[in-house]
């Protein structure tokens, strides 16, 4: 009984992510592709230094990557947006009661790929445990991509700084689905001109995690009031979940990739319900203990 007090005494750890350049498998190796399997395109190379694979490139409109060193483009192909991380500039930013958001830091056209959606990619069994061990806990912040085939990205414990975006009701970015060297990847794109300093968002349009919605706080004129469902579905519903403030959440905690002792391991596994018993205090001490981590 003593101990269970001295648990909820405890002050509450900021989140805890880590930066990661590629998607991690928890259940399986990423595949290696077969030559036969490569798709090439058939795009002209271009002339004095232009940019190929462009728009009409069939890879890009059948939303596929152009793969290195098969491509007749060479290192002038400009289909390997995710490949060569061919990220937009963006920040992340207090955004009010949603917490944290994905801004913007320069002018991006309409329909350019922003960033790619990167996490842990789940099978079916740990996503449901997963999603379980949230809502028991009270988590207000969910980062599940379904991926197709069975599979979800999870970007919790592990991501990159698309994991921020928040959800609208009116949204300003997409999310497509593209083959990357033979695995699905999902990427962030512009659905309209978006100026420096603006919100990135999209529309979550995820099932329900709970008895109750989640409210929304998007605050466009289209808002549905409530994250996930339509209004038709959710036309008998009378009361909505309780909407906790998070404006002065404190800045979630980001280790780099390289940082892998059993600490640091444990305070990630913390965040997914996979932490050791009587690893809280030593989490404590070592948050206190004047360690330097990065913000968000």
């Amino acid at each position: 009984m003593q101990a269970e007090e001295e648990q909820q005494n405890l002050p509450k750890l900021p989140a805890v992510w880590q930066l990661i350049q590629g998607n991690h498998y928890s259940h399986r190796k990423r595949k290696q592709q077969d030559e036969d399997d490569i798709m090439v395109c058939h795009c002209p190379p271009p002339w004095r230094g232009g940019d190929g694979c462009g728009p009409n490139c069939i890879n890009r409109m059948l939303c596929i990557e152009c793969t290195e060193d098969f491509c007749p483009c060479e290192n002038q192909c400009n289909n390997q947006m995710f490949t060569k991380k061919q990220y937009a500039k963006l920040a992340v930013r207090r955004a009010g009661p949603k917490g944290f958001g994905l801004y913007a830091e320069e002018d991006v056209a309409a329909g350019q790929f922003l960033i790619e959606y990167i996490g842990e990619v789940l099978e079916e069994e740990e996503y449901i445990r997963r999603k379980q061990y949230y809502i028991q806990t009270g988590q207000r912040h969910y980062y599940f991509m379904n991926i197709g085939n069975g599979e979800v990205i999870d970007a919790c414990r592990k991501g990159n700084h698309a994991r921020f975006i928040n959800h609208s009701c009116e949204p300003n970015c997409e999310t497509q689905k593209w083959m990357v060297r033979g695995e699905l990847a999902i990427g962030l794109y512009t659905l309209r001109r978006i100026k420096a300093g603006e919100e990135l968002t999209f529309d979550y349009n995820f099932e329900r995690y709970g008895d109750k919605p989640m409210r929304c706080f998007c605050g466009s004129k289209k808002c549905r009031k409530f994250i996930g469902g339509t209004q038709e579905s959710t036309a008998n519903i009378v009361e909505l979940g309780d909407a906790e403030d998070v404006t002065n959440d404190p800045e979630p905690v980001m280790v780099r990739e390289e940082e892998t002792d059993a600490m640091v391991q444990a305070m990630l596994d913390k965040e997914v319900g996979t932490t050791q018993r009587g690893w809280d205090n030593k989490l404590l001490n070592r948050w206190g203990g004047g360690r330097l981590w990065d913000g968000v």
